[in-house]
């Protein structure tokens, strides 16, 4: 069953809709909450209709990092070569696909999408550290993952206000598997971002087609 659809989402507005206005130009196109009693009222509906939009500007953000490190690291030999190493997030039981998204229970999908947030928390801090390293990279890919790891945390924290709002049942344990990057050779040291960034590029994918996913359910949205 499906919580009340207008709810006092304080919590969640300041961790999404104020930090996105700090992030993204184009906000005044999102939701605003009504104010009563000097509370924050704001539909789920339009709270998963901003954390969907959100979602899908970093999958893009994401996307643009990881080719311009590539490019610009294009002639590290063997750089594109498939990696050994797994993703930290590729023992998590998560739908794979739109499709299997659509055929999941919004709590279960709602619950995928913060583990995966989650699990990226603490390699997020690593991946703008280790970058920051790397001899000659361009300060705009050390900017632009500054800036996703921003966002990536302000939705985070949203999603994971959103799950404990709807689902009301407390904090669960988090498993956040730990990605190592330390290694004195610097073309190593090359390789495993390059690898840790497809895999972000790959799990936000994810992340943003299950927010959509909960948006089209939340606003009844066929054929989305």
């Amino acid at each position: 069953m499906l919580p009340s659809l207008i709810q006092p989402c304080s919590w969640i507005l300041l961790l999404l809709l104020v930090n996105s206005s700090l992030l993204w130009k184009n906000v005044a196109s999102f939701p605003m909450c009504a104010m009563r009693n000097g509370r924050c009222f704001m539909s789920f509906e339009d709270t998963f209709e901003l954390a969907g939009s959100l979602s899908h500007n970093i999958s893009i953000e994401v996307s643009e990092l990881f080719t311009e490190f590539e490019k610009h690291y294009s002639n590290v030999s063997g750089l594109r070569d498939k990696s050994p190493m797994g993703c930290n997030t590729s023992f998590l039981p998560t739908p794979e696909s739109k499709e299997q998204a659509r055929l999941t229970h919004y709590s279960a999908l709602l619950k995928s999408g913060a583990m995966i947030l989650d699990a990226w928390e603490s390699p997020l801090d690593d991946l703008v550290s280790e970058l920051s390293t790397i001899k000659n990279v361009p300060d705009i890919i050390i900017s632009k993952a500054t800036d996703i790891k921003k966002k990536i945390n302000a939705v985070r924290n949203g999603v994971n206000a959103l799950m404990s709002t709807m689902l009301q049942n407390g904090d669960e344990e988090k498993k956040n598997p730990a990605w190592f990057l330390q290694s004195d050779n610097e073309d190593a040291r090359i390789h495993s971002l390059y690898g840790m960034i497809s895999c972000l590029d790959n799990d936000f994918k994810k992340v943003d087609i299950y927010l959509n996913v909960l948006k089209c359910y939340m606003l009844k949205i066929d054929n989305c």
